[in-house]
């Protein structure tokens, strides 16, 4: 039996187990979740203490973050390499964003408005967004909006447009005036050969035209009865020369008059009667422009035989525009270079302005003379002249480049002091040689206008002169929807 009572209670005990395990369970269970609790909290702690550790470096590694810009439109500022939202340029490092230096990059820079430059008129909002074109708007912050007439930019946008200066300067202008040419017999050194007795041309050496006739060369041979009997009274006189010196000298005269040469006379002086007929001979050097006689042919006392030309100087005819006039002067001197004969230039000076113009061409005759002593220069020759002298003294003269014109005006970029430009607009003279252009108005001597990069700032100048006249009627606060502006 009391092997049975125990069975009995063993049995009661095994019942009881199960309830006294789950508890036991339970107990368990709740304690691995505090303990996973205490662990995630205490790691959370870690992971702040080792974030709160590193992040001066983290710090550190965004302060040398590189700013990016477009360099062909500088008020682009970003964080990241990338594209221009305007152009699609590829955008280039600007600088190193430092801890505690002054404040340049856009974060802490205030915006003054956002608009897309690429429509026209720009568009223009008071928020970023989208332009209606579907670009992305860009902002343009305060210190870069136009002060009145004054464009501000920051210096090193300055460097990176290219911006080159210089000085506005007193000088004397000198132009030069290239024109066609060509080379022209002088009509004023023109003459008529003529006789001085009635006859007949027996020949005629200097017989085409164009024929050159050197010194002392043979022209004509010419039958005169006058001349003949001249000839006859002079070598009588030969005989008588001491008693009758007043007859020799008549007889002489008249030899003279009638076109013989003192070596002729002397020599017919020597001879025992007077020829039949007579050659005259060239007094000097000459080219054949006009034969007006024939070889037979009867001549009357004046009457020309040949028309000659010395050509010891010739013309050249330049065809000067007639807006060119203004420059040309008298005495201004010209150097002309042939085209038959390269290598040589040959120097003269203006000697005549023609009155009129020219038609159809519009060009005006400015003549200059040119020695030709070797006889190189010739009727007709192509050439290029160039008129060179000064046109004004003591003017104003800035670099050409530095003058844009807009076809309503003439704009120059005034540096006012550094990062600051004036846009001016200027009153131009005539332009000179060594690419410069003289200031009538609106500069003043020792002032530095921009040669390089003003159209950039010309751009600049536009777009945002364009920004101002419309914040000026309605100020982006207000335009909480975006608005077009001229």
């Amino acid at each position: 039996m009391p092997r049975a009572e125990t069975l009995v209670q063993g049995k009661r005990r095994c019942k009881r187990c199960p309830a006294r395990w789950r508890r036991q369970g339970w107990l368990l269970f709740v304690v691995f979740l505090f303990g996973i609790c205490a662990w995630s909290v205490g790691a959370s702690r870690v992971l702040e203490a080792q974030e709160a550790n590193e992040t001066p470096e983290v710090h550190d590694t965004q302060a040398e973050r590189t700013l990016w810009t477009c360099s062909m439109h500088p008020q682009v500022i970003r964080d990241a390499p990338g594209n221009c939202p305007i152009c699609g340029m590829q955008l280039t490092p600007l600088q190193p964003r430092r801890t505690g230096a002054t404040p340049a990059t856009p974060g802490e820079r205030k915006v003054k408005y956002w608009w897309d430059p690429m429509m026209n008129p720009p568009y223009i909002s008071d928020r970023p967004g989208k332009s209606p074109m579907g670009m992305d708007l860009v902002p343009v912050y305060e210190d870069e909006v136009v002060v009145g007439q004054v464009i501000t930019i920051d210096p090193r946008l300055e460097q990176n447009m290219g911006v080159q200066l210089a000085e506005v300067r007193r000088g004397t202008l000198t132009r030069t005036v290239r024109a066609y040419a060509e080379v022209r017999e002088p009509s004023a050194t023109l003459q008529d050969m003529t006789v001085r007795t009635g006859g007949w041309v027996v020949r005629l050496f200097a017989g085409y035209e164009g024929m050159h006739v050197a010194k002392g060369a043979p022209i004509f041979e010419l039958y005169s009865p006058e001349l003949q009997t001249a000839l006859a009274e002079w070598i009588a006189a030969q005989s008588a020369a001491n008693e009758n010196a007043e007859l020799l000298a008549a007889t002489r005269g008249k030899l003279e008059q009638l076109g013989l040469s003192r070596e002729q006379i002397e020599e017919f002086a020597s001879r025992e009667e007077a020829p039949r007929t007579v050659v005259f001979h060239a007094t000097h050097a000459f080219h054949v422009v006009e034969k007006l006689v024939n070889e037979g042919a009867r001549v009357e006392p004046g009457q020309p035989i040949l028309r000659v030309n010395d050509r010891v100087r010739m013309w050249l005819d330049a065809q000067v525009y007639e807006q060119d006039l203004p420059f040309i002067r008298l005495g201004q001197q010209v150097e002309a270079r042939i085209l038959a004969l390269p290598g040589r230039v040959y120097r003269g000076t203006v000697t005549f302005i023609h009155p009129h113009v020219e038609p159809m061409a519009r060009t005006i005759v400015v003549r200059a003379e040119l020695e030709n002593e070797q006889g190189e220069l010739r009727q007709g020759m192509a050439a290029t002249a160039m008129i060179s002298g000064a046109v004004l003294t003591n003017a104003l003269l800035v670099p050409r480049e530095a003058v844009i014109e807009t076809g309503e005006r003439k704009i120059v970029f005034v540096a006012t002091e550094p990062g600051h430009f004036e846009p001016r607009t200027v009153e131009t003279g005539p332009p000179g040689v060594d690419g410069v252009v003289s200031v009538l108005q609106g500069l003043a001597p020792g002032e530095r206008v921009v040669v390089s990069g003003q159209f950039l700032l010309d751009a600049e100048s536009r777009l945002r002169e364009a920004a101002r006249k419309f914040l000026g009627t309605s100020s982006p606060e207000g335009a909480s929807h975006g608005a077009h502006g001229h």
